[in-house]
C-alpha cells in the first residue's frame, strides 16, 4: 500500500472519517474540513475554537468531539451545530456502532447518544 501526502493549508488535524459521499477532517483551532475524494479539501465553519480531537459518522450524521466537552453535529460535513455535553473535560475521540454514539475524554469522561 502506498501513501500520497497531500495538503489541507492550515491547522493540524487530529481526526477524519467518511461519510454520506465525503470525508471530513477535524482538528485544531475548530477546524473542519470536508472531501469528496481524499485528494481535494475544502474549509468549513465549525462555530468553535475548540479544538476537535475526533469525529466519527453514524446514523446520518458526523459528529466532531474537542476541547472543553465540545460536541458538534453535522448532517452533510458543512453545516454544525453546537451540543450541550454537560462536561468540560477534554473529549479525545468519538465512535458510533450499535446505534450509540460514544465520546471518551479526560477523567475517565465517557458520553453516551443515540
Amino acid at each position: 500500500m502506498s501513501w500520497t501526502q497531500r495538503t489541507s493549508g492550515g491547522n493540524a488535524l487530529f481526526g477524519v472519517a467518511y461519510g454520506n459521499g465525503r470525508f471530513v477532517a477535524a482538528g485544531d483551532g475548530g477546524a473542519i474540513l470536508t472531501s469528496p475524494d481524499g485528494v481535494n479539501w475544502t474549509a468549513r465553519t465549525s462555530g468553535t475554537s475548540n479544538a476537535l480531537s475526533g469525529v466519527t459518522y453514524g446514523n446520518g450524521r458526523f459528529v466532531a468531539a474537542g476541547d472543553g466537552g465540545a460536541i458538534l453535529t453535522s448532517p452533510d460535513g458543512v453545516n454544525w451545530t453546537a451540543r450541550t455535553s454537560g462536561t468540560s473535560n477534554r473529549l479525545n475521540g468519538v465512535a458510533y456502532g450499535n446505534g450509540t454514539f460514544v465520546a471518551a475524554g479526560d477523567g475517565g469522561a465517557i458520553l453516551t447518544s443515540p
